[in-house]
């Protein structure tokens, strides 16, 4: 199964070498490490990594938190791919599938941003979920009203973060069960593949409609 370890370490000569030494003899396969965060002395790395089904991952934590000055900010089972890149991929889904629009970018939402889960909502918090892609929904995560820009937030059952899509009227919540919460630098990420994925979209829609229009299309090749 794949694991997203998120530990906070040293950041000094050596320190990463002796972790990944660690968890590759603790049986964890390392596929990808990338550095989240780093000040004040110490960084914020992400581990994907490839543990034995049914292998207790209790075990990998013990091993690295008995690295000196490592501690565990979270590990939890990912749906990031170990040889792909689900967050691009997520545009390839978006061009197959344009029709269903706004129900396919909540589909791909987890995958590509490394969440659980992903709910559609309208601004009005009674209201139930435009599109969601777990059986589960969340009202406890909805916020009261609109939000003026994306926020994460994060409690005893779990991590989760609101995007006001503008374009839309709607705002996009994205949680993890189990942690960790979100990065700033994952905010942001997020931010830029949902403006894509919306820019996307209103594209091909224009698209369609001028093909259904043969005026506009006849007006547009004459401006150009």
């Amino acid at each position: 199964m794949a694991l997203q370890l998120r530990v906070s370490l040293p950041d000094q000569p050596g320190a990463l070498a002796r972790l990944a030494h660690t968890i590759a003899r603790a049986g964890a396969d390392v596929i990808s490490v990338a550095v989240m965060e780093s000040e004040a002395g110490r960084a914020v790395d992400d581990f994907r990594l490839r543990w034995p089904d049914g292998k207790d991952a209790g075990l990998l934590t013990a091993a690295v938190q008995s690295c000196q000055g490592v501690h565990v900010v979270g590990c939890r089972r990912t749906r990031w791919l170990h040889d792909g890149r689900p967050d691009l991929d997520m545009f390839g889904h978006l061009l197959t599938a344009a029709d269903r629009g706004l129900e396919t970018l909540v589909d791909m939402a987890p995958v590509a941003l490394d969440a659980d889960w992903a709910e559609l909502r309208s601004p009005v918090r009674r209201l139930p979920p435009l599109f969601h892609s777990s059986p589960e929904t969340h009202n406890d995560r909805v916020p009261e009203s609109m939000p003026v820009r994306a926020m994460a937030s994060q409690d005893a059952a779990g991590a989760w973060a609101c995007f006001p899509l503008a374009a839309v009227h709607s705002i996009l919540i994205i949680g993890r069960d189990d942690g960790p919460g979100f990065l700033r630098s994952e905010i942001t990420h997020a931010e830029r593949m949902l403006e894509f994925a919306l820019r996307l979209l209103d594209r091909i829609k224009t698209k369609a409609a001028l093909s259904l229009d043969p005026d506009a299309s006849s007006d547009i090749a004459t401006v150009r």
